[in-house]
C-alpha cells in the first residue's frame, strides 16, 4: 500500500469473540466496497449509467478477540503514529473483560477513537453505560443481528468525524503553537523593554545628578575667578599706584634706564591686570546669564565701531546689511568688539581698511571681518584660539590670547564654527557662522560644560 493510499485508508478495529462477526464485517466494509468500486470503475470504461460516482471509503480492518488483545493492538498503532479511527466492541466476550471494561481500557490508551458497541443483550441499561463510561461524543450502540448498510453508515461517518476531529486538533495546535511563539516574542520583548527604560531612567538620574554636580562647580568656578581676580588686581593697583607716584615725584631724580625700567613696570602691571580681565570674561563667555533678544546688527555695529574710537588712518566699513539675530547682547557685543579691536590694534599699513560683511549660506549667517594688515602664518592658524595663545606682531602691542579664546567660544556656545584665512603681508579674514533660525544656546547645559 502506498503512503498517498494510506492517508485515504481508514483505520478500523474489530473486537470480537466470534470469528463469523469478523468474516461479517469484513464483507461489508471491504468486500461490498470493493465491488461497489469495481462496478463504478466497468461504467466509467463501459459506459451506462451517466451519475456521477460518489466516491467510497477504503477500510483497513484489524481483528482481535478478546478486550485484552485489542488494547494492546491500539497502544501497538498509536506507537507508530498510525491510530485507528474507530473500534466496533462486542459487550460479552468470555472469558475476558466485557465490552464496557475493554472501552474503559482503550479510552486510556487514546480518548479520542471512535467506539460503537455492539451487543444483542440488555446487560446494561444506557444510564448505566454512561454512569460508567460518561458521557462522550465518540460512543454509538448497535445492536445485533446489525443491518449492512447501517455498520457501512457508521463506519463512514464515525471514520469521517474523527478525520474532521484530528484536523481541528492539529489546527488548534498549531494555533495554540503560534499563540505561543507570538507571547514569548512579545514576553521577551516586553522585558527588553523594561530593561531600556530601567537603563533610560537610570541613565537620566546619572545625566541630571552630573548636571547638577557640573552646576555646582560652574557655580563654584564662576565665585573663584571673582575671588581670584580682585586678590590678584588689588596688588596690582597698589604696585601701579605706587610706581606713577615714583615717577610722578622723581623722574627728575632718576637716571635715563631707571625711569626706562620704571615704564616697563607699569606696562607689565597693565598688561598682568588685562590678562587677569580676560581670564574673567572668558569664565563667564560660557553662561547664560543675560536673556536672549533681538538685535538689529545693521544698528548695533556701527555703535560698537564708534565706541572701539578707530585711528584716523583706519576704515572699518560695513559691506553689506546685516541680519536681526536673537542672542545674548552681551555675547555679541564681546564677539565683535574681540574680533575687530584685533585687527585695528595689529593693522599695521599706513592706510589700514577693515571690512565687515555677512551672508547666508546652508541655513547659517556667515560673517566675515577681513582687514589688511600684516597677516598670520598658517600654521597658527588653530593655535591663535587657544588661550594665552597671542602672536608677537608689533613690539609696539603685546596681546593676552584671550580674545580669540572668547569668540571662539561664544560662536562655539551658540552652535557655530569660526576660523581664519589669511596670506602673510597681506592681511586676514576671520569668519564666524551664526544659525540662522532659532538662534539661542543650543544645548541647555553646554555653557554649564564649557563655563569653566
Amino acid at each position: 500500500m502506498s503512503d498517498v493510499e494510506k492517508e485515504m485508508t481508514h483505520r478500523i478495529l474489530i473486537i470480537d469473540d466470534n470469528p463469523s462477526i469478523h468474516k461479517d464485517f469484513q464483507t461489508i466494509l471491504v468486500e461490498e466496497e470493493e465491488s461497489t468500486n469495481l462496478s463504478a470503475l466497468r461504467t466509467e470504461v463501459f459506459g451506462g449509467n451517466n451519475r456521477k460516482s460518489v466516491p467510497k471509503s477504503m477500510y483497513e480492518l484489524d481483528f482481535a478477540s478478546q478486550g485484552q488483545e485489542g488494547c494492546e493492538k491500539i497502544r501497538q498503532a498509536c506507537a507508530e503514529n498510525r491510530p485507528y479511527e474507530l473500534t466496533f466492541v462486542d459487550m460479552r466476550m468470555p472469558p475476558g473483560w466485557d465490552g464496557l471494561k475493554t472501552i474503559e481500557h482503550i479510552w486510556e490508551i487514546d480518548p479520542r477513537i471512535q467506539v460503537v458497541i455492539c451487543t444483542a443483550y440488555s446487560d446494561y441499561s444506557w444510564g448505566e453505560i454512561t454512569e460508567r463510561l460518561g458521557k462522550s461524543e465518540n460512543l454509538l450502540i448497535l445492536k445485533k443481528p446489525f443491518d449492512s448498510a447501517e455498520v457501512a453508515q457508521l463506519a463512514s461517518s464515525l471514520t469521517e468525524k474523527w478525520i474532521l476531529a484530528r484536523q481541528a486538533s492539529l489546527k488548534t495546535e498549531q494555533l495554540e503553537q503560534m499563540v505561543k511563539e507570538r507571547t514569548d516574542e512579545l514576553t521577551q520583548t516586553n522585558e527588553q523593554l523594561k530593561q531600556e527604560i530601567v537603563e533610560r531612567q537610570q541613565a537620566e538620574q546619572r545625566q541630571a545628578e552630573l548636571i547638577k554636580e557640573v552646576d555646582k562647580i560652574n557655580n563654584e568656578l564662576k565665585d573663584f575667578a571673582s575671588i581670584v581676580s580682585h586678590d590678584l588686581k588689588a596688588p596690582l593697583r597698589g604696585i601701579k599706584s605706587l610706581a606713577s607716584w615714583i615717577l610722578d615725584d622723581y623722574s627728575d631724580k632718576l637716571d635715563e634706564r631707571a625711569n626706562e625700567q620704571m615704564n616697563l613696570l607699569l606696562g607689565r602691571v597693565e598688561r598682568m591686570y588685562n590678562l587677569i580681565d580676560g581670564v574673567l570674561q572668558y569664565s563667564r563667555a560660557g553662561r547664560m546669564d543675560e536673556k536672549s533678544v533681538q538685535v538689529n546688527l545693521d544698528d548695533f555695529i556701527p555703535e560698537m565701531i564708534d565706541m572701539l574710537v578707530p585711528p584716523e588712518n583706519i576704515t572699518i566699513t560695513v559691506d553689506s546689511t546685516m541680519p536681526v539675530i536673537e542672542c545674548a547682547e552681551t555675547h555679541i557685543m564681546q564677539l565683535f568688539q574681540n574680533l575687530l579691536s584685533n585687527a585695528i590694534k595689529y593693522m599695521d599699513k599706513p592706510q589700514g581698511r577693515i571690512n565687515v560683511g555677512c551672508v547666508e549660506e546652508d541655513g547659517f549667517w556667515k560673517f566675515s571681518i577681513a582687514d589688511n594688515g600684516p597677516g598670520i602664518e598658517e600654521k597658527h592658524f588653530e593655535k591663535i584660539f587657544k588661550m594665552f595663545q597671542a602672536l608677537l606682531v608689533s613690539k609696539e602691542f603685546e596681546g593676552t590670547g584671550v580674545g580669540l579664546t572668547i569668540a571662539k567660544k561664544i560662536v562655539e556656545l551658540y552652535g557655530g564654527n569660526i576660523w581664519v584665512e589669511s596670506k602673510i603681508g597681506e592681511g586676514s579674514t576671520f569668519y564666524f557662522t551664526l544659525p540662522k533660525q532659532e538662534m539661542g544656546v543650543i544645548d541647555a547645559k553646554l555653557e554649564a560644560n564649557i563655563a569653566h
